[in-house]
C-alpha cells in the first residue's frame, strides 16, 4: 500500500498586511487562510508586513534593517490577536503568523531563505489583495504581485491573487467574500495539480483576478487570459508643506495648475527651450501626496476592454487566471541605427 501523499505547505503573504476588518485595508487575508486548510486541508504558514506597503512592486529597503513579531489572531475576523516579539506555544486551533517590518518582497524572501528550513514550501501565495491587480499599470505597481515574483525568483511557484473591488473602495458583502475564498481554492488547487509546465510553456507566476461582482455565486466562470496593456496619468499631487504658511497657496491652492510664464521669460536660443518649473513652486516648499487619478483604469470604457485580456474578464464577472514569467518582456531594436551585425556604428 503506498503511503499517503503529505499536505501541500503554503506560505502566504500580502502587500495589505496583518488583519484589519471588513473596514480596514486587509480584510481578506484571515479568511482565505482560513478557507485554505478548511476547504483544500493545506499546511499554512503566514508571514507578511507589519503594516500596508502595497504599490511598492517588488522593492527591497536595503538600508533598513528588518524586524518582526509573532502574531497570534483571534476572533471572527482574525483582528483580535496577541503580538509578542517572541513565539510562544500555539493553542489548538492557532495560527501562528509572522509581521515583518518590510516590503512585501522582503517578506517572501525571508520566510523563504530564513524563517523556515529550505524547499518548506511548495507554493507560495501572494494575497489575497484588496483590490486587482488587472493590466500592466497595476501588475508592475504591486506589491502582491512583487511577492510572487520574489518567490519565482528564489525557485519556489507561486501565485499573486487579487480580489477586485468593482463598486469603489468600500466593503464588499460577506457572500461574495465566502464565494472568492471558495473559488481561489478551486482555482489554486487546480493550478497546483495542472503544474508551471516546462520549457517554452514555463510558467513563474500565476496572476489570478476575482471581480467581487454577484456573477460570482450565480454563474461563477475562469478565464485564461493575456495582460491587458495600460498606462497611468498622474500619481502624485501637490500638496502644502508642512512648514508651508498658508501664504504660498492663496493663489488656487498648491494643486492649482499654474498658468505658463510668458513668452519673454523662455530662452531665446534657436532650438533651445527653457523648461521651467510650473510657477507655483517657485512660492513655496516642494511637497507631494501619492493622489493616483485611476478613473480611467478603475472605470474604463465598454469600448477599451480588449476581450481575452484581465481587464475584459474581471469587467465581465469572470475570474482572470493569467500566466506570466519573471522577466521584462523584450522588445525589438529600432530600424534608425547603422549596424555591423548586432555591433552599433559609433
Amino acid at each position: 500500500m503506498a503511503a499517503p501523499s503529505r499536505r501541500m505547505r503554503v506560505l502566504i503573504t500580502n502587500d495589505d498586511g496583518p488583519p484589519s476588518g471588513t473596514g480596514g485595508h486587509s480584510p481578506f487575508i484571515y479568511p482565505f487562510a482560513r478557507a485554505l486548510m478548511t476547504h483544500l486541508n493545506w499546511d499554512v504558514r503566514v508571514v507578511v508586513p507589519a503594516s500596508q506597503r502595497s504599490w511598492v512592486g517588488k522593492s527591497y529597503l536595503i538600508a533598513e534593517k528588518v524586524t518582526g513579531a509573532y502574531y497570534y489572531p483571534r476572533g471572527e475576523d482574525g483582528t483580535e490577536g496577541e503580538t509578542r516579539e517572541l513565539p510562544r506555544p500555539i493553542g489548538e486551533g492557532e495560527m501562528e503568523w509572522v509581521l515583518l517590518d518590510g516590503t512585501p518582497a522582503t517578506c517572501s524572501s525571508i520566510a523563504l531563505h530564513n524563517l523556515f528550513p529550505a524547499n518548506s514550501f511548495d507554493l507560495v501565495i501572494s494575497g489575497p489583495n484588496f483590490g486587482r491587480n488587472t493590466s500592466t499599470a497595476f501588475a508592475l505597481s504591486s506589491g502582491t504581485l512583487g511577492a510572487a515574483l520574489a518567490a519565482s525568483l528564489s525557485g519556489t511557484r507561486a501565485v499573486a491573487l487579487s480580489w477586485g473591488l468593482m463598486e469603489g473602495y468600500k466593503p464588499p458583502p460577506a457572500e461574495f467574500v465566502d464565494a472568492a475564498a471558495k473559488l481561489s481554492c478551486q482555482v489554486i488547487e487546480k493550478l497546483a495539480e495542472a503544474g508551471w509546465g516546462s520549457g517554452e510553456e514555463h510558467v513563474d507566476v500565476y496572476s489570478v483576478n476575482v471581480p467581487l461582482m454577484p456573477e460570482i455565486i450565480s454563474r461563477p466562470e475562469v478565464r485564461w487570459t493575456t495582460m491587458a496593456n495600460t498606462s497611468y496619468g498622474r500619481l502624485f499631487k501637490s500638496t502644502p508643506h508642512p512648514d508651508t504658511t498658508s501664504a504660498a497657496t492663496d493663489s488656487g491652492g498648491p494643486a492649482a495648475i499654474a498658468e505658463p510664464k510668458q513668452a519673454s521669460e523662455q530662452a531665446s536660443g534657436e532650438g533651445d527651450e527653457n523648461l521651467l518649473v510650473s510657477e507655483q513652486h517657485w512660492k513655496e516648499k516642494l511637497h507631494f501626496a501619492f493622489a493616483p487619478d485611476l478613473s480611467s483604469l478603475v472605470n474604463p470604457r465598454k469600448e477599451d476592454l480588449e476581450e481575452g485580456t484581465d481587464k475584459h474578464a474581471i469587467h465581465n464577472g469572470a475570474i482572470s487566471v493569467t500566466p506570466i514569467r519573471a522577466a521584462f518582456a523584450e522588445a525589438r531594436p529600432p530600424q534608425g541605427i547603422p549596424l555591423e551585425g548586432l555591433k552599433w556604428k559609433i
